[in-house]
C-alpha cells in the first residue's frame, strides 16, 4: 500500500468520524441538537484539525506525520468513549 493510498484511507476514516453528529441525526432520526449532545462539536473540531493534518501530509509525504495523526485520532476516540461511558 503506497503512502498516498494510506493517506486517502485515513482521510476517509477521519472524515466519517468528524461528521458523526450529522450521521447520528440522519440514521437515528434524532434532532441535530440531540446528536450534538451525543457527539459534541468539540470532538468534531478536533477531528477536523486532524483531517487538515492528513491533507497537509499529501504534500509533505511523511509517514511519521501520518502515524502521529492516526495515533491522535485513536487517542481522541478513546477520550470520547471514556467520556461517554
Amino acid at each position: 500500500m503506497t503512502l498516498k493510498q494510506k493517506n486517502t484511507f485515513c482521510l476517509i476514516i477521519v472524515s466519517l468520524i468528524m461528521f458523526a453528529p450529522v450521521f447520528i441525526m440522519l440514521f437515528t432520526g434524532e434532532r441535530f441538537v440531540t446528536a450534538i449532545r451525543l457527539f459534541p462539536l468539540d470532538f468534531s473540531l478536533y477531528f477536523a484539525v486532524l483531517l487538515g493534518a492528513i491533507i497537509v501530509n499529501y504534500t509533505t509525504r511523511s509517514t511519521k506525520l501520518l502515524t502521529i495523526t492516526m495515533l491522535a485520532t485513536i487517542a481522541g476516540l478513546a477520550v470520547y468513549f471514556f467520556w461517554y461511558i
